[in-house]
């Protein structure tokens, strides 16, 4: 199964506070057809407008992944975790038993961010925060493994899950190999890309479930995301 979502698809959102586009069934945008893939629950794309901030918000057993793409944001969490998240920065909240976090933009200019919600291996653990930082313009042309388990440098996950960030060169392209009990989620940032013969631009999405290998190639110089899930459609 492969199914592309075009970007003009994805639910806009628009507050005092953001301007964005929730992928899945969020707060109060809720599509029953729409609320997940794979173990993957959440995936918004959004600007916090300086000066602004998010509402403390409490969770259990999520695996809350943030990926500051420009500008900064200001982290505090209940486990004693404040950070300044700069461009380039990955976070995870593990929220486990339960966690209470908020995010500020208190720069002067927006701050564009993804932020994901993954299920857990394990509930009921205790809650930790963790954050590296990555230069994909050191690391061009390579599928990079920001979060997952078992890959150095990347942030840890408490789940079966592994998220990549990639920067290809027009011209370039990336294979990755999957199976059906995989679930391959990939969001184009920049640029344009051919993925399993399909045409995606900036924003598009694809999603996959299947046993053929990916063949991802850059039609211009690209930008995007893959998470590569477990869990069921």
């Amino acid at each position: 199964m492969t199914k592309v979502v075009r970007a003009d698809e994805r639910h806009f959102v628009e507050n005092d506070a953001i301007s964005g586009y929730w992928i899945f069934s969020y707060s109060d945008y809720l599509d029953m057809k729409n609320t997940h893939f794979g173990d993957l629950k959440v995936f918004n794309d959004e600007v916090l407008k300086a000066g602004k901030f998010y509402k403390p918000e409490s969770l259990n057993d999520k695996e809350i992944v943030t990926v500051v793409l420009d500008g900064e944001l200001n982290h505090e969490d209940s486990t004693g975790n404040k950070e300044v998240l700069k461009a380039g920065a990955v976070q995870v909240l593990s929220s486990g038993s339960g966690a209470t976090f908020t995010d500020m933009n208190m720069s002067g200019k927006d701050t564009h961010l993804l932020r994901m919600w993954i299920d857990p291996l394990m509930q009921n653990m205790k809650p930790a925060c963790r954050q590296e930082n990555f230069d994909m313009d050191k690391r061009k042309n390579e599928l990079v493994a920001i979060a997952g388990q078992g890959y150095p440098g990347a942030v840890k996950l408490r789940a079966n899950t592994t998220i990549y960030m990639s920067k290809l060169d027009s011209g370039k392209s990336i294979d990755f190999l999957t199976d059906i009990s995989r679930y391959v989620f990939i969001y184009v940032i920049e640029g344009e890309t051919t993925i399993c013969g399909e045409k995606l631009g900036k924003n598009d999405q694809m999603r996959i479930n299947q046993n053929e290998t990916i063949i991802i190639e850059a039609n211009s110089d690209t930008c995007f995301i893959l998470v590569d899930a477990t869990g069921n459609y």
